[in-house]
């Protein structure tokens, strides 16, 4: 009796045994192709799973390269390449190349024009009838011959000698430029020879003639100024450099005694150039500084 109840008791008991080892059986079975199983999933910050509620690390993991998106759910969504190292998706924005603006080159002080405006140059040609132009031929000036009038008459003055010129008074001769203390009067254009230096020598046959004025009243300072802006204007228009702005003095006379005149006097050092002349060009230079080499004042040329 107690066989048979043990028995049906086994029998009983058999189905359940059988059910217990088929949900083994199923529960591998029910791990799919992409490696998962029931349960709670972990995955990474890309979205890839690395552990399951068996407390296993997948065997199959996606490739570095290629990784699963996953949805708000966590599930597989799509699948897309991962960005290399170094790529525009994993670095920052790479910006353009600052280019260097290199400064504006320097500018000159002043425009050449300014500088002919302080000069106050006004023109009163010599008629091409005077006997002062009889001569006269086209020219290429090469140099800039100073002179003084040596004419201490009162008034004197620029406008006096222009038109001493116009009526030929002083004979044959003539120059480009008189100036005093108020204004530079233009006789000829600089294109064209004048009678000033040494007869037919290269004094006056390449050079542009200025006279100074000399006569009482006249401040010599503010025409001697006056000058020297007007030859450093002469030197900037011709491309004349500042060894070729000469006294008078420089070119000898054939057949006068002396043969290098004392002029003009009072820019020689007892009849020849030095230290005032020297004075008088570094004066030139100045004004033709301003004019050529970088200050801030200068906008437009």
């Amino acid at each position: 009796m107690r066989k048979e109840c043990s028995f049906i008791g086994l029998f009983a008991l058999l189905p359940l045994i059988i059910g217990l080892l088929g949900c083994g059986s199923d529960s591998k079975s029910e791990v799919n192709s992409a490696g998962s199983v029931p349960g709670y999933e972990v995955y990474d910050s890309r979205g890839v799973m690395t552990h399951s509620s068996h407390g296993r690390r997948l065997s199959r993991s996606p490739s570095p390269n290629n990784h699963r998106g996953t949805s708000f759910a966590g599930n597989p969504q799509s699948q897309y390449p991962a960005a290399s190292r170094g790529s525009a998706a994993s670095s920052p924005r790479s910006t353009p190349p600052v280019r260097t603006v290199s400064s504006r080159s320097p500018v000159p002080r002043k425009s050449p024009g300014s500088l002919l405006s302080e000069v106050r140059v006004r023109k009163d040609y010599i008629s091409p009838r005077a006997r002062g132009r009889r001569n006269s031929r086209s020219m290429r000036p090469r140099y800039i011959t100073i002179h003084s009038t040596q004419n201490w008459s009162r008034g004197a003055d620029a406008w006096r000698h222009s038109l001493a010129l116009k009526r030929s008074k002083l004979g044959r001769l003539s120059w480009h430029y008189t100036t005093d203390e108020n204004v530079a009067v233009q006789h000829l254009p600089t294109n064209i020879t004048g009678n000033h230096a040494d007869f037919d020598g290269p004094g006056n046959r390449y050079s542009i003639g200025i006279e100074m004025c000399e006569h009482p009243g006249n401040s010599r300072t503010k025409t001697v100024e006056r000058t020297a802006k007007l030859a450093a204007y002469l030197m900037h228009k011709h491309d004349i450099p500042l060894s070729r702005v000469v006294p008078h003095y420089h070119w000898p006379r054939h057949g006068m005694r002396p043969a290098n005149k004392n002029c003009p006097h009072f820019l020689l050092d007892k009849g020849r150039p030095g230290s005032k002349w020297r004075g008088f060009q570094a004066q030139v230079k100045r004004y033709h500084d301003d004019i050529t080499k970088g200050g801030s004042r200068y906008v437009s040329r």
